[in-house]
């Protein structure tokens, strides 16, 4: 799977000023305003993502929306990114359920990996997307956030 990234220009005065703090202020100023953009996609997703109306033996309602995870990660090269995806289970819980007497992850109830088949469907099942919708509506909302908390953060370090 690939990634979307979303550039803004017409930045180069918080670029400048971001670069005049330091690296460790300017990183610490960015993955908060990467977090808070990041938040808003992740909480878009959430909002989107199909729930079942009923539980069933090999599923939880709201076990994919809980799944929805966000990460945001500066680079060796500077660069801060936010990460959306959904978060399966570790290895370790995939072998507790086994040992427990689980036939496979399918029959797992907290394993959120059917998310692929809803977001790009099947052969058998139409597509049903939310991450994908989730960002095209809610990149520009997250872009502007990410723009005010730079300007905040750099406006208030300034001040210090």
């Amino acid at each position: 799977m690939g990634s979307v990234t979303v550039r803004v220009d017409g930045l180069k005065e918080l670029q400048k000023a971001m670069q005049s703090l330091g690296r460790k202020t300017s990183n610490r100023i960015a993955v908060k305003a990467m977090r808070k953009g990041g938040a808003i996609v992740r909480d878009k997703a959430r909002s989107l993502a199909p729930v079942l109306k009923e539980s069933v033996p090999h599923r939880r309602a709201g076990t994919l929306r809980k799944s929805i995870q966000s990460r945001t990660k500066v680079g060796k090269n500077g660069r801060t990114d936010a990460y959306i995806w959904v978060k399966g289970l570790s290895t370790k819980q995939v072998l507790k359920f086994k040992e427990k007497g689980g036939k496979s992850s399918a029959y797992n109830p907290r394993d959120p990996f059917y998310w692929r088949y809803l977001e790009f469907g099947t052969s058998k099942m139409p597509a049903r997307p939310f991450m994908r919708p989730a960002f095209q509506q809610s990149k520009e909302p997250a872009a502007q956030a990410i723009i005010d908390t730079l300007q905040q953060e750099i406006i208030a370090e300034a001040g210090k």
